[in-house]
């Protein structure tokens, strides 16, 4: 009899990737019940809709990513992540006993866009809860502005950033794989790929942070629609926050693995495994969850909220009015009082005999 040879040894950085995986696959399932879920109660498309489906391809983009890495690492491919190859390659070529395949740059190009790809698409969502944080920052206020024109141009801006960030991630794939084995425009463009993605994290921060402070300016002088509206955006408000703060920390990351070229991606890289999970379970996973699990329905009753306080101001029973009319009604017994105050003489009779 035949003996098979096919044996799979499962190290630490395969359990790692499967570890994720499938947190990335029960934050999919979750994504799929709100996306049923809206579209049963509102089956027109909106901010919302949009959001959750952002939320749900990263999920899937990440897991078919992690197969992909994963079934490379099976195959004994030798591919490298390190954000600064040359030094992979010189050694290589000064070691005789471990040559450089013919394929070792596409091995190596193919590494860097599994793990780069869904990084745009988390960038996105990002920038998309920015849009629903600042709908529902309008939404909160009794105030004098379109908010119709807002969304416009909001989601104006948005395809614009959007066309610019996938069209240069685009741009920056095609040029990997356009090089040869012994091209150094290909390891010029794949550290370009992994500083740029870094990079974009940082300035996305940047820019939600001078919107942040611009509409909480433009709008400080508008009373809230509702102590309720004044509470579900402060609500939202710290998940786009803690969503902010992954940023940071993912971009410092990726920042820091270029200038120690420490390789994230790899089976031999010690606690590099264990940095990787720690990364993305706390720079994506977890956001996921908050976003999904956290804010979901504060989200969902925002307009719903908001549509209710401006009515009942209109039938005035919204408490804004009622205290506009219990200080008039104060101001004019105030009045009153002080009017037959006037009135009585400075000295009565009795005081004068």
């Amino acid at each position: 009899m035949l003996e098979s040879d096919l044996a799979i040894t499962l190290d630490l950085f395969v359990v790692t990737l499967l570890l994720a995986s499938l947190l990335f696959l029960f934050c999919l399932v979750l994504a799929k019940r709100k996306y049923s879920f809206l579209k049963r109660v509102n089956p027109n498309f909106d901010l919302k809709k949009l959001l959750v489906l952002s939320a749900a391809t990263v999920c899937f983009l990440r897991i078919m990513s992690f197969i992909g890495v994963i079934a490379m690492d099976l195959a004994n491919v030798r591919a490298h992540y390190s954000l600064k190859p040359t030094r992979h390659h010189t050694t290589n070529n000064n070691n005789n006993d471990h040559p450089i395949e013919k394929n070792q740059a596409f091995y190596d190009s193919s590494m860097t866009v599994l793990f780069d790809l869904p990084n745009a698409i988390v960038i996105s969502t990002y920038v998309l809860l920015t849009l629903v944080w600042a709908e529902c920052s309008l939404l909160s206020r009794f105030h004098t502005e379109s908010t119709v024109k807002w969304r416009k141009r909001g989601l104006f801006w948005y395809m614009i950033f959007n066309t610019s960030l996938y069209a240069t991630q685009i741009i920056l794939y095609i040029l990997i794989f356009m090089g040869g084995v012994e091209s150094e425009q290909v390891v010029i463009v794949r550290n370009v790929v992994n500083v740029a993605m870094a990079s974009i994290n940082l300035s996305a921060v940047c820019l939600v942070s001078l919107l942040y402070i611009y509409l909480n300016i433009s709008f400080s002088g508008f009373p809230y629609r509702s102590q309720n509206s004044k509470e579900s955006l402060r609500k939202i408000s710290n998940v786009m926050l803690f969503w902010s703060l992954t940023r940071i920390v993912w971009g410092v990351a990726m920042l820091l693995a270029w200038t120690h070229d420490i390789d994230l991606l790899t089976s031999q890289g010690g606690w590099s495994p264990i940095i990787l999970f720690v990364l993305l379970f706390f720079c994506e996973i977890i956001p996921i969850i908050a976003l999904m699990d956290y804010s979901f329905m504060t989200i969902f009753d925002f307009e719903r909220g908001a549509t209710r306080a401006m009515s009942d101001l209109a039938t005035g029973q919204h408490v804004l009015g009622t205290m506009q009319f219990e200080d008039s009604d104060e101001e004019l017994h105030a009045s009153d009082s002080f009017r037959r105050t006037s009135e009585e003489p400075l000295l009565s009779s009795g005081d004068i005999q």
